[in-house]
């Protein structure tokens, strides 16, 4: 503590001491300019100091005064550019602010700062008007619908069902995909029903989510602009890999592809009439009628006793009906069904069928299709 002390008097004698110095020196300055004329007088020649002593006349020191002021201005001249017109008197004007401030209540005046303030508020927190807020957002959805618009027309979807190969040397199904589109495969047997899926495998830039244990849909995404590959599935009980190529298209995309497998599988359903199974792959009758693509050639029938669902047709002397209900009579010779549970029978000529709906039996009339039901 004790150096503490000695440190900051130190410090304050250092701070002091010019500061003295300083003040000495300016009483010995003022001194020396005191004394100095004094001296100065004693060192002139006597003749010099005495005309030095004597007071000037009063003439010549109204002439100095004179020479050393400007020259005299009248009160009321002004430089130029700072004189106003005479008519510019200041007095205030009638009718004037204070007049109408006079004329207004209290109620009033608070009433219009009132109003100004919240249209400054209206302005400063909106400036833009409504009309000019619709335009912007128009102006943003153009460019909005701009951008996201692909320079390509959307692909056309299709829902189809193709009977899978299984024989050697034959060309695999193609699944047609598109960017930005899910294209779900669904296996099924023979009879329609699901096939499960026991193993996946894939080549290529593509997005596959695998089904559960037992599921048997496949959700297909393709990732690039032209992703090209190949797809291998193992099915439940088939000792044959199915494989598909799957090819990325801008002008077609395939949104469910329903792959049937021209066997019965393991959830298959027990035909009432074993009329063996005759599709397969190149069976492009039933294929296409499954689909609903009827061939250009093929004569449809009249159907009576049943809704519009049940349909036939004759093509190459065969009948076909396409159908969600179970045929039991007559026997046909091949059938095939797809996932929603649409069949398609082929058998011969015959007038009546018996078909059953949900166990009911129904009678289903066939005829030739004549000019007057056309009308």
């Amino acid at each position: 503590m004790t150096s503490k002390f000695n440190r900051y008097f130190q410090g304050l004698h250092g701070a002091v001491r010019p500061v003295a110095l300083g003040a000495v020196c300016v009483c010995l300055a003022g001194t020396a300019l005191s004394v100095l004329p004094a001296v100065a007088q004693d060192a002139l020649p006597p003749g010099l100091a005495a005309q030095m002593d004597a007071e000037p006349p009063a003439d010549d020191l109204v002439a100095q005064d004179d020479s050393a002021l400007p020259p005299a201005m009248d009160a009321m001249e002004r430089a130029p550019g700072l004189a106003l017109p005479e008519d510019a008197g200041l007095a205030p004007v009638e009718g004037g602010m204070d007049m109408d401030l006079a004329e207004k209540s209290p109620e009033d005046i608070e009433a219009e700062i009132r109003e100004d303030a919240f249209e400054a508020a209206i302005t400063g927190l909106l400036p833009m008007r409504p009309e000019e807020i619709r335009e912007l957002l128009k102006r943003y959805d153009q460019t909005l619908e701009a951008v996201q618009t692909p320079l390509q027309p959307y692909p056309e979807p299709e829902v189809v069902v193709q009977t899978v190969a299984l024989d050697p040397g034959v060309r695999p199904s193609e699944i047609k995909v598109a960017v930005g589109h899910v294209t779900t495969l669904n296996f099924v047997d023979v009879t329609g029903a699901p096939w499960p899926i026991e193993d996946v495998s894939w080549a290529g830039d593509f997005e596959i989510l695998k089904p559960g244990e037992g599921g048997w849909v496949l959700r297909v995404t393709p990732m690039q602009e032209f992703a090209y590959g190949n797809l291998s599935v193992k099915l439940l009980e088939l000792k044959t890999p199915i494989t598909f190529v799957m090819n990325t298209r801008r002008d077609t995309v395939h949104y469910r592809m329903d792959a049937r497998i021209p066997e019965y599988g393991p959830y298959a359903k027990p035909p009432i009439i074993d009329g063996g199974i005759t599709i397969a792959a190149g069976n492009a009758a039933q294929a296409s009628i499954l689909d609903g693509i009827i061939p250009d050639s093929a004569e449809k029938l009249v159907v009576s006793g049943v809704d519009g669902r049940t349909t036939a047709y004759r093509f190459k002397g065969n009948v076909y009906v396409r159908t969600p209900l179970t045929m039991l009579s007559p026997g046909w010779s091949g059938s095939v069904s797809s996932a929603d549970g649409m069949n398609v029978y082929t058998i011969e000529d015959a007038p009546v069928l018996l078909l059953s709906d949900k166990g009911r039996m129904v009678r289903a009339h066939l005829s030739e299709k004549d000019d007057s039901d056309e009308q």
